[in-house]
């Protein structure tokens, strides 16, 4: 079967990524490049990013014409999704496979953009997933079944980076912009004196005031947050709303690096660590769960170690692009079954 891939982060006819890691004898793929660049630092998408969507999307659409039955289209994010499944509930083509892949929203859509949601929405065959949680989130938010969402572990391509290493004076670092509860960290992390770095867009910690010892960074490349990381002691990742699954990209990412971690328990990251054994989980909205599990981190040099082994071997079975593609192939031979059982009628 051939399908046709659209991604923000794709810019050119080869999409690589997951796909690379998928027979071309059972399925071939190609991409419609992208124009713009996704900034997920972004609270959210602006008229601008829509259009840049939609004229993205429109492409795609366009080039799905004149192929055999037999083709289809893969998304990336939300965004794309919610386009072509609009072009495809407009213009009849029921015969189109649709996968939205990398479905994950934060928080649905209400009012008249939620609305407008459903009716595009239902037109999506399957929808990918990060967290099981969303499952039944998206599933009653859209009013469809169950069985239409897959949970995929995020993947992610290893930093290019060298390994974890304590080096200089101990900080922590804490990365990422979604859903973060930046309050909570600064209170515990002023309770104990520990220095800090805290990377995120500027809207999530422009409210904040803290001590010297915790310095708050915006606009750092890709590069910049991973030397951070892999020099610090521990890195944390605090959630604010543990029913939004937040934090994965950042999660994987620290795992792959091997460096110790301690996250909120929540819809986010229980799919992902499992406590005392690749990361530390504390409670949410707790002061004091982060406090302990800060110090405790802190002060064990032995236990740093072997969450970071640990995180990094549950990265490498789980988390890369090479696992992901298991996954995908499962969805496409579905759907293509689907698909050609209904064609033959």
């Amino acid at each position: 079967m051939r399908w046709i891939v659209l991604s923000p982060f794709t810019h050119s006819e080869d999409p690589k990524w997951i796909f690379e890691y998928i027979d071309p004898k059972l399925h071939t793929v190609e991409a419609v490049p992208s124009t713009y660049y996704h900034d997920r630092s972004r609270k959210s998408s602006s008229a601008s990013d829509w259009l840049d969507y939609f004229v993205h999307g429109f492409k795609g659409f366009l080039a799905s014409f004149g192929r055999s039955n037999s083709t289809g289209i893969i998304t990336a994010f939300p965004q794309l999704a919610l386009v072509i499944a609009l072009l495809k509930k407009l213009s009849g083509r029921k015969s189109l496979p649709l996968i939205a892949w990398c479905f994950n929203l934060g928080r649905p859509y209400q009012g008249i953009k939620g609305k407008v949601a459903r009716f595009c929405l239902s037109s999506v065959d399957i929808f990918v997933v990060h967290s099981t949680a969303e499952i039944e989130i998206y599933s009653k938010w859209l009013n469809l079944p169950s069985s239409r969402f897959f949970f995929v572990h995020l993947s992610a391509e290893p930093p290019k980076s060298e390994p974890w290493l304590e080096e200089g004076e101990p900080y922590v670092v804490a990365l990422g912009t979604a859903n973060r509860d930046y309050s909570l960290l600064t209170e515990a992390l002023v309770q104990l004196g520990y220095k800090a770095v805290i990377v995120s867009g500027k809207y999530a910690i422009e409210h904040l005031n803290a001590p010297e010892a915790i310095s708050f960074k915006s606009d750092l490349s890709l590069d910049e947050c991973h030397r951070l990381a892999i020099h610090s002691r521990i890195n944390v990742i605090p959630i604010a709303d543990i029913d939004s699954p937040s934090g994965q990209v950042t999660v994987i990412e620290s795992m792959m690096l091997g460096v110790p971690l301690i996250a909120t328990e929540c819809a986010g990251t229980t799919d992902y660590i499992e406590n005392d054994v690749d990361g530390i989980l504390v409670k949410p909205k707790d002061v004091e769960s982060m406090r302990n599990a800060l110090e405790k981190l802190w002060n064990d040099k032995a236990l740093r170690l072997n969450l970071a082994l640990n995180a990094k071997k549950t990265a490498t079975e789980k988390f890369t692009f090479k696992a992901a593609s298991k996954s995908l192939l499962i969805v496409m031979n579905q759907l293509e079954i689907i698909y050609m059982k209904s064609n033959t009628k």
